[in-house]
C-alpha cells in the first residue's frame, strides 16, 4: 500500500478514547479495545470489533525485525510495516516492543459508528472503565489503526520505560559482559587461596580486565 494511502486512512481514524494506565516495564500488558468501522455502502449500520492486544515486556536492542513484532493482526499488517517501522524508527531501535492481537469477534450493528460511539463511551464512563480503547476507523483499514494505536501506546508509555530502565542500570552495552567477567573472577578466588599458581593467574586477569584497583585489597589480602 502506497505512503499516500495510509496517510488517507489515517485522517479518517480518531481515538476517542484512550487507556489511561500506560504499557508496563517489567511485564505484559492487556489492553481491550473496541474498533467501530462504517460498512462501505451501508451508512446506517457498524462493524464493531472487540478483542485485546497483548503488549510484551519491552526489551533491550532488538534487531530490526519489525515484521515479527505483530502476531494476529491480519493479512494486511505486513503491508503497513515499512511504512510504521519508518515512522516509529527512534522508539523500535531503542527497545522491543511485541505485540499480540488476541480474542478478536466482530459483530455489525444497525447503527451508524456516532451513535455506537456514543453509547459506547456513555456506559464505560458510567462503569468507571479506564483501561479500554475506542477507536474509529475506516472498515478495511482496522489492521493499520490498531498498529498505528498500539505502537502510539508504546510512544507513549517509552519515556517512563526508559527511566525504569536506567534506574537498574540496564542500557549499560557491556553489562552482560561485565557479569561474566566478574563471575570468572570470583571463580578464580576461590582457588587462588591454596594456589600459588592460581594467584598468579588471577592478578594476570585482574589487569587484563582492567578490575585490579577494584579487587585490590582483597587481591594482596591472599598474601
Amino acid at each position: 500500500m502506497a505512503d499516500d494511502d495510509i496517510r488517507r486512512l489515517l485522517t479518517q481514524t480518531e481515538v476517542l478514547r484512550a487507556p489511561q494506565r500506560r504499557l508496563a516495564t517489567f511485564g505484559a500488558t492487556r489492553v481491550a479495545y473496541h474498533l467501530l468501522s462504517p460498512i462501505d455502502g451501508d451508512a446506517g449500520r457498524t462493524r464493531v470489533r472487540e478483542g485485546s492486544v497483548v503488549s510484551e515486556r519491552p526489551k533491550i536492542l532488538t534487531p530490526e525485525a519489525f515484521r515479527e513484532r505483530f502476531e494476529g493482526f491480519g493479512d494486511d499488517a505486513a503491508g503497513f510495516a515499512r511504512w510504521a517501522a519508518e515512522r516509529y524508527r527512534d522508539l523500535l531501535r531503542a527497545l522491543e516492543y511485541n505485540f499480540r492481537n488476541q480474542g478478536m469477534a466482530a459483530r455489525v450493528v444497525s447503527e451508524d459508528p456516532r451513535q455506537v460511539a456514543d453509547r459506547l463511551l456513555t456506559d464505560l464512563d458510567a462503569r468507571g472503565v479506564d483501561d479500554r480503547a475506542v477507536i474509529r476507523c475506516p472498515d478495511g483499514a482496522w489492521a493499520l489503526a490498531l498498529m498505528t494505536f498500539t505502537l502510539d501506546e508504546a510512544a507513549r508509555s517509552f519515556p517512563g520505560h526508559v527511566r525504569d530502565l536506567e534506574r537498574r542500570a540496564m542500557f549499560a552495552p557491556d553489562r552482560s559482559e561485565g557479569d561474566r567477567r566478574r563471575r570468572e573472577v570470583e571463580s578464580l578466588f576461590a582457588g587462588a587461596a591454596k594456589s600459588p599458581a592460581a594467584r598468579e593467574a588471577l592478578g594476570a586477569k585482574l589487569r587484563e580486565y582492567g578490575l585490579f584497583d577494584e579487587y585490590e585489597d582483597r587481591f594482596l589480602g591472599l598474601y
